[in-house]
C-alpha cells in the first residue's frame, strides 16, 4: 500500500477558487465500497502562504472566523481540510481544501463570497495568508475505496498521499485498471476501514500526469501497517513497471464538517 499525501490548503482557498479556473465539471462523492462514486462531489485544493510570524494559534483563529463566515453564508459545503507539507517546497505553506456536494453548488458558493465576502475577508486577514488566483485546482474522485477518513471529526487529523504518476513504456489506462481490480481484491482479503484511495481527475489541464492516486489513512499506525504489506509486495513491483510516479505526503486537519 503506498503512502499517502495529504493536501492542506488555507482560508484563502474559497477566495481564489473561482477566478482560477473554468467551471470545474461535476465530481462524484465517495460510496461505502470499491466502485464508482454516486455523488457529484468537487474538491478544491488552494495554495497559500503564511506571515513568516503566524503561529498555530493565529491559524485556528482565522479557521474560527472562516467557519462563521460560511455559516452566515449559508454555502452548501460539505466539509474543509489544512494540508501541511510533510516535504520542503517553496510552493506554499498550506493548502485550503474544500469540498463541494456538486458544481453548483461549488460556482454558486464562489460566486456569492466574491461578490459578497472577498473585500472584507482580505482585510481582515491584513496579510496573514495570501494565495496566487492561479494557483487553485480543482478535482473529482472518479473511482476508488471509502474509508473512515471521511468520518474524521472537525479538528481531526489524517494522512493523505498524492502519487503524481506517467505511464511507463507499454502500459495504458487498461493496465491501470487491471491493477485496480488486482489491488482492490488484495485490499478485500484483509479488509480495514483505515486506509481508502481515489484516483483524482482533474478538472484542468494537467500537462504532466497521466494519473493522480491518492492514498488515505487515518492515521500514522495505519500508514505504517499499509507499507509494511505493500513494500516488496507483487503488487508494488506491478505499480513500479506500470508507472513512473512523484509523491507528496501531507498531515491534514478537518476544519469544518
Amino acid at each position: 500500500m503506498k503512502m499517502l499525501i495529504t493536501v492542506l490548503a488555507s482560508f484563502a482557498l474559497l477566495v481564489g477558487c473561482g477566478q482560477s479556473q473554468e467551471p470545474a465539471s461535476e465530481m462524484p462523492a465517495a460510496p461505502a465500497e470499491a466502485s464508482a462514486p454516486a455523488n457529484d462531489v468537487i474538491v478544491d485544493y488552494v495554495w497559500n502562504t503564511a506571515a513568516a510570524d503566524m503561529t498555530d494559534e493565529q491559524l485556528a483563529d482565522i479557521v474560527t472566523r472562516w467557519n462563521a463566515r460560511i455559516d452566515a453564508g449559508g454555502y452548501d459545503m460539505m466539509g474543509a481540510n489544512v494540508l501541511k507539507p510533510q516535504f520542503e517546497t517553496d510552493d506554499y505553506d498550506f493548502i485550503w481544501v474544500l469540498m463541494w456536494p456538486s458544481a453548483e453548488a461549488r460556482e454558486a458558493g464562489w460566486a456569492d463570497w466574491n461578490t459578497n465576502q472577498i473585500e472584507g475577508w482580505a482585510a481582515e486577514l491584513d496579510g496573514a495568508l495570501s494565495y496566487q488566483p492561479e494557483n487553485v485546482y480543482s478535482f473529482k474522485p472518479a473511482a476508488g475505496r471509502d474509508s473512515d477518513v471521511s468520518n474524521t471529526p472537525e479538528g481531526g487529523t489524517f494522512i493523505p498521499s498524492f502519487d503524481f504518476c506517467n505511464f511507463n513504456e507499454g502500459h495504458d489506462q487498461a493496465s491501470l485498471d487491471a491493477f485496480r481490480a488486482d489491488y482492490d481484491a488484495w485490499l478485500d482479503e484483509s479488509a480495514s476501514s483505515d486506509y481508502g484511495y481515489w484516483i483524482m481527475e482533474p478538472q484542468f489541464e494537467l500537462a504532466d500526469a497521466d494519473v493522480v492516486w491518492l492514498d488515505l489513512f487515518t492515521g500514522e499506525a495505519a500508514a505504517q501497517s499499509g507499507s509494511e504489506s505493500w513494500n516488496g509486495s507483487t503488487l508494488q513491483a506491478a505499480w513500479n513497471a506500470m508507472l513512473n510516479c512523484q509523491n507528496y505526503t501531507f498531515a491534514a486537519t478537518a476544519i469544518r464538517r
